[in-house]
């Protein structure tokens, strides 16, 4: 998965979750992320594969009750910030 392939997909994933919100967390979400976190990694975005991880571990929280929707919201935001400023070249971690 190319970077600019991430950003697409973590740019749909965002736009998702701030629509939605964090009461129905659809497992294929999860999921999706998982394998989206495992390609950051792949391509060298250490920080976007964290920022990922971080939100997807938040989101099961949210689900098993153990943390706040509020808690997600600040996760989603650096996500989103991340996403807006992958640079295009391939020096990622100049982010």
């Amino acid at each position: 998965m190319t970077v600019d392939e991430l950003r697409k997909e973590l740019e749909t994933i965002v736009s998702d979750l701030s629509s939605s919100g964090f009461s129905n967390i659809d497992s294929a979400i999860l999921e999706k992320l998982s394998k989206i976190a495992i390609a950051a990694g792949e391509s060298g975005m250490k920080e976007g594969k964290r920022i990922i991880e971080n939100l997807t571990t938040t989101m099961k929280a949210i689900q098993e009750g153990t943390s706040k929707e509020e808690s997600g919201n600040v996760r989603l935001t650096a996500l989103d910030f991340y996403v807006k400023n992958i640079p295009d070249s391939a020096n990622i971690e100049d982010l």
